[in-house]
């Protein structure tokens, strides 16, 4: 757990803003190459499009870390 102020993060939120920045990074890049003169949508479109997916990828993958934290922590419960 890091601590900056008075704000905590923990796993999940530390790894979220890991794959958020590593697949906005992805999305850039994909859209800079993907630029053609023959492709007629602006650059920033595109850009605009890959961050889509990037930002459904990364609402997924929260959920499932969320999930999975929830699961581990219940079965650790039991245990005790």
């Amino acid at each position: 757990m890091i601590r900056i102020g008075n704000i905590r993060l923990g796993f999940a939120a530390l790894s979220t803003i890991a794959v958020f920045l590593s697949l906005s990074t992805c999305a850039i890049i994909a859209a800079v190459k993907q630029e053609n003169p023959d492709f007629h949508v602006p650059l920033s479109k595109m850009i605009l499009f890959y961050e889509r997916i990037a930002l459904l990828a990364t609402l997924v993958y929260g959920i499932c870390v969320h999930f999975a934290l929830v699961i581990i922590d219940r079965i650790k419960n039991r245990c005790k």
